[in-house]
């Protein structure tokens, strides 16, 4: 079996056993209503020139940012979509919040070899969005040594 066809596999076991429980989070789960738009989501990540890599978070039909006390009461912004802010994960493991774009890990949070950043969209409940019991989330496989980099990339709504 190649090794993009391991990793493929393991993606999908991944995403398969935590995406859908709250392994991934620790956060209960909430159900898109469906008269809301669905909110899609892919992630891109970028060697950094000096340590580790960039994530760059791209979403639609989503509100990305801050809580603030009128969000945390509702979950559509004055423009009729879902808003929240991200949870990343680092090979697994909660890493850190994200409420714009992009953010940096340094290497010193990576490992040698294969690494993979995912990031869901929560609701600013910290709640899990999910649509049809999935996570709405992206994740890419990559090992730093290698050329390319990225050896898999996944998302539960791609962007169009």
């Amino acid at each position: 079996m190649k090794i993009h066809q391991i990793i493929a596999t393991l993606g999908w076991l991944w995403v398969t056993t935590t995406a859908n429980g709250v392994e991934i989070h620790d956060h209960i789960s909430k159900e898109i209503d469906p008269r809301f738009p669905v909110p899609k989501i892919e992630i891109q990540i970028y060697k950094d020139a000096m340590d580790g890599v960039n994530v760059h978070v791209e979403v639609e039909n989503y509100a990305l940012g801050a809580p603030d006390s009128v969000a945390t009461k509702t979950d559509l912004n004055e423009d009729g979509v879902l808003q929240g802010h991200a949870h990343v994960f680092v090979n697994a493991v909660k890493y850190s919040r994200l409420y714009g774009m992009d953010m940096h890990i340094p290497a010193s949070a990576l490992k040698k070899g294969i690494n993979q950043i995912a990031v869901s969209l929560n609701s600013h409940n910290h709640e899990n969005w999910t649509k049809n019991n999935h996570n709405i989330m992206s994740s890419v496989f990559f090992d730093l040594a290698k050329d390319p980099f990225i050896l898999h990339s996944f998302t539960s709504q791609p962007l169009e």
